[in-house]
């Protein structure tokens, strides 16, 4: 746990945050002094979460939902703003394929393709931009959405549709970091590689990990929320409409 306070006061925002990876940067959020509204699908995924934010003094709620439906990502988002009036901090950290691993694309049924990009791109869409007049009026914001090494080679061969999905991610990234770079709100992206889920290591996505990278270690849930600590945080203040890699030093060929 941190001894830091970057974000005391701050009301943040994770999506897919039942999952390890996502309750993980929830809590990370947390022990540094944010208040958090919790998502997720499966209603039974979110309370242990919230039982360890609770336990921090934080103020903390679950919305369960499917953000990439239009309704219930303004629940979620609806429910920070009537708690707390605003929001600070969003991260679209939901996401996931449908489908075999491998899936070649001349296998791949339409409702796999379907189906993978929307959960990797509707939520991501649906949660900016009803976040955004809150941060838009007080010109103070911090996005970050979780890409994947999925998104370019070689990891793309392993799923078309999620590469394709997550190239969307970071392409979506920059151009809304653009966009909003008037108003001083910062947009960047998260690309994990193979990452530990309990004791099975595990891609981000459930996907069975490949040889150990260079540094020779693959991330724990922890270093995903590191990085995003630090888009979030006064250090990166500066820092928008890039991707930071975390993958033990491979690097995805552009």
């Amino acid at each position: 746990m941190s001894n830091a306070r970057r974000f005391d006061g701050k009301k943040a925002l994770v999506t897919g945050s039942g999952g390890l990876m996502g309750g993980t940067i929830a809590l990370r959020l947390a022990e540094e002094g944010a208040d958090v509204v919790l998502n997720d699908r499966v209603a039974e995924r979110t309370p242990p979460w919230e039982e360890k934010i609770r336990a921090l003094g934080r103020d903390v709620v679950s919305v369960i939902g499917n953000v990439t439906k239009r309704a219930d990502a303004e629940r979620f988002v609806g429910a920070a703003l009537e708690r707390w009036g605003e929001v600070d901090l969003l991260v679209n950290a939901a996401g996931g394929f449908r489908g075999p691993s491998p899936n070649p694309i001349w296998e791949m049924s339409e409702e796999d393709w379907e189906v993978t990009v929307g959960n990797n791109t509707r939520g991501v869409f649906h949660c900016t931009q009803l976040v955004l007049p809150s941060m838009m009026e007080r010109r103070a914001g911090k996005i970050v959405n979780i890409a994947s090494t999925s998104w370019a080679p070689p990891d793309s061969a392993m799923h078309p549709h999620y590469a394709a999905a997550k190239a969307g991610v970071v392409a979506f990234t920059r151009a809304v970091a653009l966009q909003l770079a008037p108003y001083d709100v910062n947009v960047n992206a998260v690309a994990p590689g193979a990452t530990r889920r309990s004791a099975a290591v595990v891609v981000d996505d459930g996907d069975a990990a490949g040889p150990l990278p260079p540094l020779g270690r693959i991330n724990d849930p922890a270093d995903i929320a590191g990085a995003v600590a630090y888009l979030v945080s006064p250090d990166a203040r500066n820092v928008s409409g890039q991707l930071i890699t975390v993958a033990g030093s491979l690097n995805p060929a552009l």
